[in-house]
């Protein structure tokens, strides 16, 4: 049986890109406001799920591309572990003892 993913309107980030060419996406994927807010909302999600116990976990619902971010439970150890390398690399201890606690609990 599987179990639940996590669908309902009020948990899921909803997202909208707005961009003109392919050089606004790249700006916006560099930009440390646009990295940390997702990362952040990441862990939150992955967070959330396994308090619950979920299979996989729906991240981000992109609305202009109809686009849904779905992360499965066997993937939240290497999101985890981006997410920790990236507050390592700006020097934000207290996430990166937030995150290995999360990690530990997998």
């Amino acid at each position: 049986m599987e179990k639940e993913t996590k669908k309902k309107g009020s948990d899921i980030t909803n997202l909208e890109l707005i961009y003109q060419d392919k050089d606004d996406l790249l700006k916006l994927s560099k930009s440390e406001d646009f990295v940390e807010f997702i990362l952040l909302d990441s862990l939150d999600t992955i967070k959330r799920a396994i308090n619950e116990d979920l299979d996989k976990v729906e991240l981000f619902n992109i609305l202009n591309l109809s686009l849904i971010i779905e992360l499965e439970k066997k993937n939240y150890k290497v999101v985890l572990d981006r997410i920790l390398q990236h507050f390592v690399e700006i020097e934000d201890y207290d996430t990166c003892i937030e995150v290995q606690q999360i990690t530990n609990k997998l």
